[in-house]
């Protein structure tokens, strides 16, 4: 594997080029740009958004079957969140050339649980956002998803009732999952659906917590 790093001006790229195994064959390169703002799109943006609580385990979302929580479980959380485009990366295979996003988002939410008053909850993740769809000429389109930490005031009931007389942890794997559409003329504006997972040790951890909501998210 050799390793190349370049400077071009304003930007800082730190590029790796394969070798190929098969002499026909164009070797494969992966290169981490730095964001640094002189390419014109949104170093930042905000979003908010509400999700709602599910009774569901995270592999039974993904395959699309989800049921609201009910009861003391119950509830909707409302999330408010600052991210930063870290850079993008550019990987070549061959003749393809992609561009996915590292980003680094930090959001608030504030869990309004049916059974008791509302209480915060804290996550931060690394995100890789992907850009690059077909039918962006007509509607933008982004999908991002990553891993990170969460930390909440208080142990969803949720996680309680799925896990009776076991002493539940505040801390937990965090993994988002998100698209966004936007039009073309305002890339800016997007419409966001998303879904959250926390677990406690274990990415599927007997169901841990899911949410499902959507949301508005703004580049700035």
């Amino acid at each position: 594997m050799n390793s190349l790093l370049r400077v071009p001006q304003g930007l800082a790229a730190l590029c790796f080029a394969g070798i190929a195994i098969v002499p026909s064959a164009r070797a494969a390169s992966v290169c981490f740009l730095s964001a640094d703002g002189h390419d014109g799109r949104p170093l930042w943006a905000f979003e908010t958004g509400v999700s709602f609580l599910t009774e569901n385990t995270i592999d039974e979302l993904l395959l699309g079957d989800a049921s609201l929580a009910n009861g003391r479980a119950g509830g909707e959380v409302y999330s408010f969140t600052l991210s930063r485009r870290l850079g993008s990366f550019r990987l070549g295979f061959g003749a393809w050339d992609f561009h996915p996003e590292l980003e680094l988002p930090l959001t608030l939410e504030v869990v309004d649980e049916n059974g008791r008053d509302p209480f915060l909850d804290f996550n931060a993740a690394l995100l890789v956002r992907w850009r690059e769809f077909p039918w962006n000429g007509r509607v933008r389109t982004t999908f991002a998803t990553g891993v990170g930490l969460s930390y909440s005031e208080h142990v969803y009931q949720v996680d309680i009732d799925r896990h009776p007389g076991e002493d539940r942890s505040h801390l937990k794997f965090h993994w988002p999952i998100q698209l966004t559409f936007a039009l073309p003329d305002h890339p800016r504006h997007q419409v966001m659906l998303y879904l959250t997972h926390q677990s406690g040790g274990h990415i599927f951890d007997e169901g841990g917590v899911n949410s499902v909501g959507f949301g508005y998210r703004f580049g700035f």
